[in-house]
This record gives structure tokens, sequence and C-alpha cells, in this order.
């Protein structure tokens, strides 16, 4: 009974949905007008990347491109600096180049940093959504001195998502001068994925940040009536053959790691090679493939508060052969891809692309000690004597203009009559540019030793109106109590919840004060079967977003929380900021302050807690940073007095960077809840993604019964990688 409703539900949200999908000729007379395309020049010469702009190639033969907007503050409004951009191509390159001037040049922002760090400093970008299809974009960011920045740009159910997980290989330089900064690029057509057609159509969008005076300036002029960046970009095409990315690219690494302390028996030396290849298949399709990865390089996660939880903690993935291309794995509300449930591979695989309408991706990867639960993800916990074979495979079909319907299928096998596997649909749907409709019907099956759960559903709808000022929307979700996604992040389930949101937007178009957003949200939370309420919100907020890069967000809620058997009625209030307009010393800041439960099922109560954090970086010149983060939690008892417990965590983080290729990293995170202390010191050679030197050391302490730090175990490694492009 309760599935038929379930299913119901479901189907009425399609049916409303459907109403609103136009025939072909409405669709057209509903669409933007189509901005005409411009076409970018074959060039005679290469120009040489150096950062000036003293080739006469880019004003003799390439594109010139002038007339930039504002996309903030004002819409289409006249930038208060100049910025003029040149394209041209040949056969192996598309060249790019940026002239932004600046009445005052001592102003410009600009830091030597690492790879993808400089996003506080001035910029300029290209996206180039090779593909036309206003969804998904390669995006290139260069700072005054051509720092690099490369992100993949999603825009998929009306919502806008910059992706820094992607790198690829691009050349770049930048100077600053009297007039401002010019920077140059070239960019390997064998660094991204298109169609190979003749002649090729790019939806491209180009801009620059100006933090100075909180100005984000594009071309071509935009509608804010049409959701997405993308969606307002202008076509441009290229004629002629250009090398295609039938490329092979081999990365061999060695890792050489000494350990040792009192949690390691004895001093322990190991020599590891491995490597990682990439075949580019053809112009739109690669095969990755690692063996024997080793990842000991990756910052170690970031200290949380993880005390008195009721469910796991989300933490980021930061390795690289998961992070690159997994855009393509993402599902519109249940996580059915998270990929740190892998948690020890000795072999990995992923291919990837597309074909006409159709995007594909297939990962596999054979886990040496998988982790039983994500409670063991933070800390890399796997079971002994274990090993896991993970599969995924994800397929896409676009459906008219930034819609598209896709299809998952995970496969976990541990041998021994243990199995789990899920699969299902999700879609994207966007109608008349204004109606969004995301959807996921999702079911696992699984083995414990051949106890079996055949069918348990996993269903996600969501539906939404949108203008320049409001949304207005509802959604509806239910997870059965045995859905498991082996492969994914679900800190939940044996529950249904529907509710409803609204919000409206103001454009006060002010220097310092760009947008006001009011949002409110409600909604209920029931058991699955039982129909027994959960949980119940009510949630008003406010958005004060004074540039595009410095806001405020405050929100209340009002709800009830049921936990062991007890309804708990909450209030919460919370505040988030993001300041960068002091550009040596960007800051977040949050607080929260309100109703808390005390989750022991033996003796649960409702108590108060405030929480807060900040994380300041402060940039004494332009290549010394130091980090703070710190985050603090209180609870009390309703009694008040003495606090039950106080959780501080803090992290310093000192980065020196030598040049764009050389740095020095040292961290030191301290709990002080259970008295633990980590340091790190790394120096990093990076010439381009992949080839690599690293040289670091790890120490972990914990305090003994007197209070004195003991050593429990450090670690020292080298690592260096080279890229090779075949």
């Amino acid at each position: 009974m309760r599935r038929h409703a379930a299913t119901a539900v479901l189907g009425a949200l399609l049916a409303c949905a459907a109403a609103f999908v136009p025939a072909s000729s409405s669709a057209a007379a509903q669409a933007p007008a189509e901005k005409e395309s411009l076409e970018i020049p074959r060039l005679a010469e290469a120009p040489k990347i150096d950062g000036v702009l003293d080739n006469p190639v880019w004003e003799t033969q390439a594109l010139r491109i002038d007339g930039f907007v504002q996309l903030a503050p004002k819409e289409n409004g006249v930038p208060t600096e100049r910025t003029v951009a040149y394209l041209g191509y040949d056969e192996k390159n598309l060249y790019v180049a940026f002239r932004a001037y600046d009445s005052q040049p001592s102003k410009v922002r600009c830091s030597v940093t690492n790879r993808d760090g400089c996003i506080e400093d001035d910029w300029v970008f290209i996206m180039l959504d090779t593909f036309n299809e206003k969804r998904r974009a390669f995006s290139f960011l260069l700072n005054p001195i051509g720092v690099q920045m490369d992100m993949m740009r999603i825009e998929e159910g009306g919502n806008d998502n910059m992706d820094d997980s992607w790198d690829t290989v691009f050349a770049s330089d930048g100077k600053i001068d009297a007039e401002g900064y010019t920077v140059e690029m070239a960019i390997p057509f064998k660094s991204l994925r298109f169609p190979n057609v003749d002649p090729k159509t790019w939806n491209i969008v180009l801009g620059r940040n100006l933090p100075r005076t909180g100005e984000v300036i594009l071309y071509p002029t935009f509608s804010r009536d049409i959701p997405g960046l993308l969606s307002n970009g202008r076509p441009y095409l290229l004629q002629g053959a250009v090398e295609r990315s039938r490329n092979v690219e081999v990365m061999p690494f060695v890792t050489s790691l000494a350990r040792g302390g009192p949690a390691v028996e004895g001093r322990k030396l190991d020599f590891e090679p491995g490597a990682n290849f990439k075949l580019g298949l053809s112009s739109n399709t690669t095969l990755d493939l690692t063996a024997n990865p080793d990842f000991s390089q990756i910052e170690a996660d970031e200290p949380k508060i993880d005390y008195n939880l009721r469910y796991a903690l989300r933490y980021n993935e930061k390795r690289p052969f998961f992070l690159e291309g997994m855009e393509i794995f993402n599902s519109p509300e249940i996580e059915t891809v998270y990929t740190r449930q892998i948690n020890d591979p000795i072999f990995g695989a992923k291919a990837s692309g597309k074909a006409g309408r159709f995007t594909y991706g297939l990962l596999s990867a054979y886990d040496m000690h998988p982790v039983e639960s994500l409670w063991d993800i933070s800390g890399g916990t796997g079971l002994e004597n274990t090993k896991a074979f993970s599969n995924v495979f994800r397929t896409k079909a676009d459906v008219g203009t930034g819609s598209y319907v896709g299809f998952t299928l995970t496969d976990k096998e541990l041998g021994g009559g243990t199995w789990s596997r899920l699969g299902g649909l999700d879609g994207q749907l966007r109608f008349k540019d204004r109606v969004f409709f995301n959807f996921q019907a999702l079911a696992s099956s699984s083995s414990l030793e051949g106890d079996r759960t055949d069918f348990a559903p996993g269903l996600y709808g969501e539906l939404y109106y949108t203008t320049k000022h409001w949304t207005l929307g509802g959604f509806y979700k239910a997870i059965h109590p045995d859905f498991q996604a082996s492969l994914g992040f679900v800190n939940r389930t044996d529950y249904r919840s529907a509710g409803g949101f609204a919000s409206y937007v103001i454009y006060p178009d002010k220097k310092y004060l760009n947008q006001v957003r009011v949002r409110l949200q409600a909604g209920q939370r029931f058991g699955y079967a039982d129909s027994v309420k959960q949980d119940t919100w009510f949630r008003p907020s406010v958005q004060f977003r004074m540039t595009e890069f410095n806001q405020v967000f405050v929100s209340y809620e009002a709800g009830m929380e049921r936990f062991a058997g007890v309804d708990f009625k909450k209030q919460n209030l919370s505040l988030e900021a993001q300041f960068l307009y002091i550009s040596w010393m960007p800051m977040f800041l949050f607080f929260e302050t309100g109703d808390s439960i005390n989750y022991d099922p033996d003796d649960p109560y409702l108590g108060y807690s405030n929480t807060y954090g900040i994380s300041l970086t402060f940039k004494p010149n332009k290549r010394l940073q130091l980090g703070t983060d710190f985050s603090k939690q209180t609870f009390w008892d309703r009694d008040g007095g003495a606090g039950n417990w106080d959780y501080n965590v803090v992290r310093e983080k000192v980065t020196y960077q030598v040049s764009k290729t050389l740095s020095f990293r040292a961290i030191v995170d301290y709990n002080f809840f259970y008295k633990q202390a980590f340091g790190s010191l790394l120096a990093s050679w990076v010439l381009r993604p992949g080839t690599v030197f690293f040289l670091g050391f790890d120490n972990n302490y914990l305090r003994d019964e007197f209070g004195k730090l003991i050593r429990d175990n450090y670690n020292v490694f080298v690592k260096f990688s080279y890229w090779w492009r075949l």
C-alpha cells in the first residue's frame, strides 16, 4: 500500500511536469533569441605564450572581442574597467588572450600560488561548452601572472557548480603593466573533448573578475530571466581539421614510505612503483587506468566536530584518480556514487565520453581494505582479510536543451555470498527555461552471507518554477529501510518526506549590495512503514550578497526531531559569512545557537549548544599564506550551569610558494576533545599535472594520562612521477 502511494505521488509529479512540455514549435517561440555565431580564425602562426601581447597575430589575425558587460553588481551594466579578448587556433591549440585594462594597476590583486589557489585574486576566464549542450563546460581561469585554475562548470537542474577537481594540461603566462595586465593561454585540443564534426560549434562564455570593485564582467550579454551562464553563451565556429585526442598519456611513479612509532611494529620501509594511463580512444572518449595508486601526498581531511552525531559525516574526495571526470556520475539528490567508499584500491579503471546524445561512464576498482560503513571513511579504517570489487555504470541521454534522463548501476562484490547492487533511473528536465523537474527512481538488492534483500526502493521527485525574482517548488523523497547504497552516500533510511519552498530575490544593483534573497522552506518526515512522524521543519532565511564573493546568510529553524522514541521540539539560529574584501585576509565565519539533542539512546535529552568557527587566511605578501581553521561546540543540559562538554579543533597551515611550481607547506591539527595532535611537512614541485615531486613527513601524537604528548606514529614519504603525452 505504501509503495503504491509513493508511486502515485511520483507519477503525479511526472504528470505535472509533462503538462509543461511544449510542442517543438512552441518551444522555439519560448526560447531566447539565438545569438549570431562568430567564427574563430585559423592562425597562420602560433603566438608565443609569454604573457605579453606583442605578437601582431593577435590584432591582425585573431578574433577580437570587446563589449563586455557586468554580471554583477548591475545586470548588463557598463564595467568600470575595459576588457578585450582575442581568440584564434591552429591544428594543435586554441589560443586565448586578454587585455585587462585597469586605471589603478598597483591595486591589481595577484598572488604566487599553487594551481587552483588564487580565487581571491583578479582573474580572467573562458568557458568552453564544446558540445554546445549548455550544461557542462571546460573552464580555464588565469590570474594576472598566469597562475592556472581549471574547473568543470556544471549547470543542471537550474543549479550552477564549479568543480575545481578537474585538471588538464595547458600553457599560460601573464604580465602586469602600466595599463593593467595581459594574459595568454594555449589550450591543446588533446586536453578537451568535442564532437568530431566540421564545422565545430562551441558555446563560449568569456569573463573577468575585478574584486576591488566587486564586479564580475562577461561577454556576451545575458539575462537573469534565463538561469545559467552557459544558457546565455554565444556560439563560435571552428572550421577545418584539428588534432583530436586520440593520444596516450603515461604517468609512472615511485613512492618510498618509511613508518615508525609505538603504533607500528618496528620500523617499516616500503618502496612501491605504480602508474597511471590515459588513453584517448577518440575526440570524446577517454580511458583512465591506475595500478597500485599512492595517495600519500593528499592533504588530510580537515578536522570536524565528530562527537554526539546521529549520522555519519561526509568527507570530500581528494584523490586525483577519482576526481577527474566524475561529474558524469553525479545524481540529482540521492548520492549513488561516493568514491570514498572505495578505500584502498590496488587497481582502478575509468572510461567516460559522449557519443551523440549519450554521455557514459564506467568505473571499476579492486579494493584491498573496503570500509564496512560510512563511519569508517574518515579514518580510512578497512576490513582485514577482505577484498571488494566495485563497479559503476552510468549513462545520460540528452533530452532537448538543458535536460537529460540517466541510468545508474552499481555493484560491490565482497565474496562469500556478500554483495550489494543498486540501479535506477534519474533525470533533470527543463521546460521553457522556467520549470525544472528532477527525479530519481532507484532500487537496491543485497546479500549478507546469503541473507538477501531483493527489492528496496529509493524515490525522489522535485518540481519547481523559477523566474528572475521568484522560485516556487516542492519535493517528495522516500528511502526504504533496507535500501543500501554501498558505493554511495546515504546516511539515513526508513523514511518518507515531503515539503515545499519559495524564495524571492531583490536586485538592488548597488556597489556593495548586489542581491537579497528571502527563502522559506517547510516539510515533514515520516517513518517509511509506520507513518510515525520523525521530523518537522520550518526554515525562513535571508541571504545578503554584497558582491559575487562576499555574502552573509542568516537562517532560523523551528521544528521537531524524534529520537529514541521521544519527540524533541527545537529552535535554532545560524549565521554564515564570507568576506573577501581584504585581499590579504579572506575570511569565512559560521555560528549556530539553539536547542540540541544528546544522542545517547540510553539517556536522550534536549540541551543547548553553541557551535561556531572561523577560517582565516593571512597573506603578508604574494608568496606566503598563513591559515587558521577553528571550530568549537559547547553543550549544556536544560538546567544550565557548567557545560556538559566543549569540543575544540584547530588547524594551522603555512604555505610558502617559492615559484609557480615549487612550494613548502606545514600543517598542525589539534583536537582538544580527544587530545590528539597531527603534524605534516610537505615540499612540492609541480611542473604540470602529472609531473611532480613530493617529500613529506607526518607525525601523530596522543596525550597520555599525565598530559604529555606521546608520538603514536610517523611517516616519511618521497614520491616522483612524470607525465608523458605520446
